[in-house]
């Protein structure tokens, strides 16, 4: 298979990125990483049930600029082979564009608040669990991710949980901002700042293609991922995606993103598995969040908005009508999942119910207190 010229890196000549177009056509490249965060006073990660968020970032090539994006469910979308259904479908949304890496490490730093019933609360750092390459490209009629995994060199048992492959790709979607999408309502109050040259793309369509990167730059965008392959990304899309041998010498999680080593526990990254209370390192640096920042006072933390915020209580006893006491959280998300054609937003109220503290729901009274404590 034929190869084009080799695109430079720009901020490491350690080695260069090849691309090769014969089915593809690369709209950007560039390193792409992983975090997640831990609970609200969450001491021990021991699985996806004590996460709060899950971040991907991606930091184009020949430019400075890096996005935060929070991805729903807190899992990328499955890749399921020969078949698709809902659990390969997943959004994404731009919680922050920035070209100032301090800003970025900063948005990632442990916090703590003040409530009025629960006196101080702690809110951990995020965590790296991934570093790779990545491509968007443009395929055989629509746009697709595409990203191979540099760390861990073999994926361990903290990135199945967050279903990170050593290399998928998924067909990526922009959602138009100006038109009502069900599964999506929660943002439609914040929506991107799109220049005219960005909003005339869209005209009357619900979702486009990325054909133009800069429709990922800004803050409220919304991104539709649907799986598509896990394995041969690069023959399949005829590109060449060079991941490299990294250590935590060359890592550009530390050299572009300026997280420091000693405030972030490396055994995910490094190791593929959770790490224990001992192995998390003491915070030298807190920030402190403002009412609005608080969760579900704004929707601040670690990326500016939180995706539960605007659920109505309405959607959610809607969807979790005739539900039999006691459950616990998980049978509450279980009987969710089973009732979600009652509401035309069911992923956000699943997403909420997720948030729910581990504990014994007696009736739907002690689902509303529970949800209120996380608002």
């Amino acid at each position: 298979m034929a190869r084009t010229h080799r695109i430079p890196r720009s901020r490491k000549s350690k080695q260069q990125t090849k691309v090769r177009t014969t089915k593809g056509k690369i709209i950007e490249h560039g390193d792409i990483f992983f975090f997640y965060r831990p609970k609200i006073d969450t001491e021990e990660v021991k699985d996806i049930e004590s996460v709060q968020r899950f971040y991907m970032v991606m930091s184009p090539e020949n430019s400075h600029l890096h996005r935060i994006f929070l991805i729903g469910q807190k899992q990328l979308p499955e890749i399921i082979e020969g078949k698709s259904n809902s659990e390969e479908r997943n959004w994404a949304l731009n919680v922050l564009t920035s070209s100032n890496a301090e800003e970025i490490r900063n948005e990632f730093l442990p916090a703590e608040y003040l409530t009025e019933t629960r006196g101080s609360r702690r809110i951990g750092a995020a965590v790296p669990v991934g570093e790779g390459k990545y491509s968007i490209v443009e395929h055989e009629g629509h746009s697709e991710l595409a990203y191979i995994l540099e760390l861990p060199e073999v994926p361990g048992p903290t990135q199945r949980e967050f279903q990170i492959k050593k290399e998928s790709s998924y067909i990526v979607s922009v959602k138009n901002p100006d038109i009502q999408v069900p599964g999506y309502s929660a943002f439609l109050k914040r929506k991107p700042r799109y220049p005219n040259s960005l909003k005339e793309k869209f005209g009357n369509r619900r979702w486009i293609n990325i054909d133009d990167p800069h429709l990922l730059d800004y803050e409220n965008s919304q991104l539709l991922l649907i799986g598509a392959r896990k394995n041969d990304v690069e023959e399949e899309l005829g590109i060449d995606i060079d991941e490299e041998k990294e250590s935590s010498r060359t890592a550009e999680l530390f050299n572009d993103l300026k997280i420091r080593k000693e405030q972030v526990p490396l055994k995910p990254l490094f190791k593929g598995k959770f790490p224990s209370k001992e192995e998390v390192p003491f915070a030298q640096e807190i920030k402190t969040l403002t009412d609005e920042e608080a969760p579900g006072r704004g929707g601040k933390v670690g990326g500016k908005i939180a995706a539960s915020s605007s659920v109505s209580a309405a959607s959610i006893a809607k969807v979790l009508s005739g539900i039999e006491f006691p459950k616990n959280k998980n049978q509450l998300i279980d009987y969710a999942k089973q009732h979600k054609d009652r509401i035309s937003d069911p992923y956000s109220v699943i997403e909420t119910l997720r948030e729910l503290h581990d504990t014994r729901f007696e009736n739907m009274a002690d689902v509303e207190k529970a949800l209120g404590e996380i608002r």
